[in-house]
């Protein structure tokens, strides 16, 4: 298929309508598997107290759930890119010149996607319940998302093209931990802040895994074009789902807080 015929396939508005309903009801099945563990964390405290403890960290893990699926799609954006503009591209001088110089696109592009995920998170779906801290945890927790997405790709599609991504990104995420005059206790803190984002980038592999589950099956998403790009897709519907119920704020009506402030 033609660059034009696969553009054509994912912008029929009917299949478009289903796939983002059916990312709705994924989110929100996830939103609703959070907060119901954080009510569960919060059964443990008393009084007023439970219903203020409750009412702020749900929000935070609500919160911390679109972060991850947001770092993810930002990574694979550009990946995304650098896969189609390198599949498609033509023979000629670019070519030549894309052929050259393509890691260092390739590492101008992963920078890209940090500023991409900045957009995001702040001025199309703002996070105020998210401190910068965890907001740096969570985008760590989101290079292992993405590598472990490379790895179910290789093994479950038996698709070797990305191995070269995967290195990247792990040499990456030992970058994270291990680079000039850090403390051990630095390194400590660092996988430990990792470590505490690991339920939500479960709940968010798993609400992706679902949802290109439907799109394989469907055959709304095509092995065809890339398994990687593929799945990209389902980011994107997955965020438009969170635009929707971010600004909504029907999350409220299970948590009872405010999207105002910080706290």
């Amino acid at each position: 298929m033609s660059l034009e015929e696969y553009l054509e396939h994912y912008l029929a508005w009917q299949d478009m309508l289903k796939f983002f309903l059916i990312a709705l009801g994924a989110l929100m099945g996830c939103i609703l598997i959070v907060i119901i563990f954080v009510r569960a964390v919060a059964a443990f405290a008393s009084g007023g107290y439970k219903k203020n403890l409750f009412s702020k960290k749900a929000l935070n893990a609500v919160q911390r759930f679109y972060e991850i699926i947001f770092s993810g799609a930002s990574i694979l954006s550009f990946l995304s890119l650098f896969y189609i503009i390198d599949r498609f591209m033509e023979p000629g001088d670019f070519r030549t010149f894309w052929d050259a110089h393509k890691d260092f696109i390739l590492l101008l592009m992963i920078v890209l996607s940090i500023v991409f995920n900045n957009l995001i998170d702040r001025i199309l779906i703002p996070l105020r319940k998210i401190s910068r801290s965890e907001m740096a945890s969570v985008r760590l927790a989101g290079m292992l998302y993405v590598i472990l997405i490379f790895i179910y790709i290789k093994y479950v599609y038996e698709n070797n093209n990305y191995d070269g991504f995967i290195m990247y990104f792990l040499g990456l995420m030992i970058g994270r931990f291990v680079y000039f005059d850090v403390s051990f206790r630095e390194s400590l803190k660092t996988l430990k802040d990792g470590i505490m984002q690991i339920p939500v980038m479960i709940v968010g592999l798993s609400c992706v895994a679902f949802m290109c589950y439907i799109g394989f099956g469907s055959k709304y998403l095509l092995i065809s074009n890339g398994v990687l790009v593929s799945t990209f897709i389902a980011h994107i519907f997955l965020i438009a789902g969170i635009f929707l119920i971010h600004h909504s704020h029907i999350v409220l009506l299970f948590t009872g807080g405010r999207y105002k402030g910080t706290d």
